[in-house]
């Protein structure tokens, strides 16, 4: 491994991992916001609209290169918007009616499987001993932290069907992302993905978004850090890392987002997670360690390369 490459990879294990970190901040804002009674669709909305606002504003100023792409780029954009991005947040949002937070979230991290797997027989990508263990940690530790083993009553399948579908939805925006990264840059694959998937919503409640009270200044504020930490930040940075390393492994890495949540909600919210949640998050660190640890053979070669 040169060492351009090992910078590339550096550089794309880290956005990974801090857009996991934004992510993860994300419940905690969630939290503030049901706080001010504000419905899901409506955290969903405010979050999406000012973003897209901050972005347009970028592009007009800063960038106006934003605004030069291909038509069959933006194609794939829509698609990544719609399906990918307000894809996963509609359907993840319906999982959470019918079911308990930890068995969406549980359903929701499937999507490394379904990257992997999209990847094999789209992308035509091949699959390594060292790929599946580091998988295979992170099923299981997801498997732990979600709670599934301790038990679940009254199972709602309508529930399961929208958890399974947000998985494929978020798989989808890692894959579709990978492709339409040949074409553009990150910034301008999120900037599309957060316009269309804006529209979306304004779509859904047609047009009145007064729905919102925009009134309220706690709000506008709980917007603007909504946008940034929990939108154009970490969907950047997740392209970063998908540019430098691939969809697969950013979205083994992205799971890094289970532990953090655990600490933040612990340290910030005083919900201590249980024992079994604590493992799982080993396992997956585990999983992310031994995706990105070099065997002596490989250190070798990059010593030989360096020489």
């Amino acid at each position: 491994m040169s060492d351009v490459d090992r910078k590339h990879k550096f550089i794309g294990v880290s956005a990974v991992l801090f857009s996991a970190v934004c992510f993860a901040l994300t419940s905690i804002l969630i939290k503030t916001a049901f706080t001010l009674k504000l419905t899901p669709f409506q955290i969903l909305a405010l979050q999406s609209w000012l973003a897209s606002l901050i972005l347009l504003a970028y592009g007009i100023i800063f960038d106006h290169k934003l605004f030069r792409i291909s038509k069959h780029t933006v194609v794939i954009l829509i698609f990544q918007g719609l399906i990918g991005s307000l894809g996963t947040s509609v359907l993840y949002a319906y999982a959470l009616l019918y079911l308990p937070v930890s068995l969406a979230t549980l359903l929701l991290y499937l999507y490394p499987v379904l990257v992997m797997g999209l990847g094999v027989l789209f992308l035509k990508k091949k699959v390594g001993f060292k790929e599946k263990i580091a998988l295979m940690c992170t099923l299981i530790g997801t498997s732990l932290a979600s709670g599934i083993f301790s038990g679940v009553g009254g199972i709602s399948l309508r529930g399961i069907l929208f958890g399974i579908v947000s998985a494929v939805a978020y798989a989808s925006f890692n894959v579709v992302g990978e492709v339409a990264l040949n074409e553009v840059s990150p910034l301008t694959a999120m900037s599309y993905s957060q316009w269309f998937s804006s529209l979306g919503l304004l779509f859904y409640f047609k047009g009145n978004v007064l729905q919102i009270p925009w009134s309220n200044p706690e709000v506008w504020g709980l917007g603007i850090a909504f946008a940034t930490i929990a939108s154009i930040l970490p969907f950047y940075l997740i392209l970063v890392g998908i540019q430098k390393i691939g969809s697969d492994q950013a979205a083994i890495l992205s799971t890094f987002e289970l532990p953090v949540t655990f600490i933040m909600a612990a340290i910030i919210l005083k919900e201590i997670p249980s024992p079994a949640q604590w493992l799982g998050g080993g396992f997956v660190l585990g999983g992310i360690i031994m995706l990105n640890w070099r065997s002596s053979y490989e250190r070798k070669q990059t010593c030989e390369s360096i020489d």
